[in-house]
């Protein structure tokens, strides 16, 4: 599974060959394969949105990946804000019938999510602090000293402080430096360098934005985003490194594939 942030993009992009693999160890470039099955996924306002994925298969590996939107999670009927209004609503300290009734899904499935989450809570915590770390906004994902909570409230904490570092540093160019009249004195360099450092880190994570797509992204699809699809199925212990794709890689801006990079998380968008 592929999670995407401008299907549109993406089905061009695949369209084009222009879309790595983003199985470990496989260099290889995806082509355009049946469409995946037809779903039916139940939006925060109670209604039914009709979906079918494009699927894609690698011309050197065969394994198929389906391109899922940012607004699924996969194996869900239920959208990300949907699962994201109930997590957030047992955050704040509701019950598995309080977190439901926000969500308006059936109390044993929001039951199921919020397990799912707390038996996670560490790698999700852990891959949120190193996102937003990456940004220089780590502080923000720990509650309160003050405050005792839940390792399911801690990691609902550190997830949102990561999706605002994603919104507000990490996806954003910084302004262009100007030069005023004089001698190259007032170049801002240190602008120059933050730009870098921003482009190295989207690059590290394999995310490659050039429709501005991910602007647009609500909070939990931009976590959706940043655990790859995998919110409800983090591996517990896990910091999840060498899964949280995104998208994969358009194939000019793919690094060379070594012991190094196979371990890079496969994170990026068309």
């Amino acid at each position: 599974m592929i999670t995407v942030v401008d299907p549109e993009a993406a089905r061009a992009a695949l369209a084009a060959g222009d879309l790595a693999c983003p199985e470990s160890r496989c260099a290889g470039t995806l082509r355009i394969w049946s469409p995946a099955r037809v779903r039916c996924v139940q939006l925060p306002d109670g209604q039914r949105r009709r979906l079918r994925p494009d699927r894609a298969r690698c011309r050197a590996c065969g394994v198929t990946h389906v391109l899922l939107p940012a607004w699924c999670l996969p194996r869900r009927a239920y959208s990300t804000d949907t699962v994201g209004t109930a997590l957030l609503a047992a955050a704040q300290g509701a019950g598995y019938a309080g977190a439901a009734a926000a969500a308006g899904a059936p109390i044993a499935t929001v039951r199921d999510w919020l397990r799912a989450v707390g038996r996670s809570a560490p790698a999700l915590t852990a891959q949120a602090v190193t996102i937003a770390g990456a940004a220089g906004e780590a502080d923000l994902c720990w509650p309160r000293p003050t405050e005792r909570c839940s390792a399911l409230t801690s990691a609902v904490h550190a997830l949102g402080a990561a999706a605002r570092a994603f919104h507000l540093v990490l996806i954003r160019p910084r302004p262009a430096p100007t030069r005023g009249p004089g001698p190259g004195t007032d170049i801002d360099y240190l602008a120059i360098l933050g730009e870098r450092h921003r482009r190295q880190l989207l690059h590290d994570m394999r995310l490659v934005d050039p429709t501005g797509a991910a602007t647009g992204l609500t909070p939990w699809q931009a976590i959706n985003v940043l655990t790859a699809g995998r919110l409800l199925t983090a591996r517990r212990g896990s910091s999840q490194r060498r899964s949280v794709p995104c998208h994969a890689l358009p194939r000019h801006d793919r690094p060379h594939h070594d012991a190094r990079t196979a371990a890079v998380r496969p994170f990026a968008s068309p």
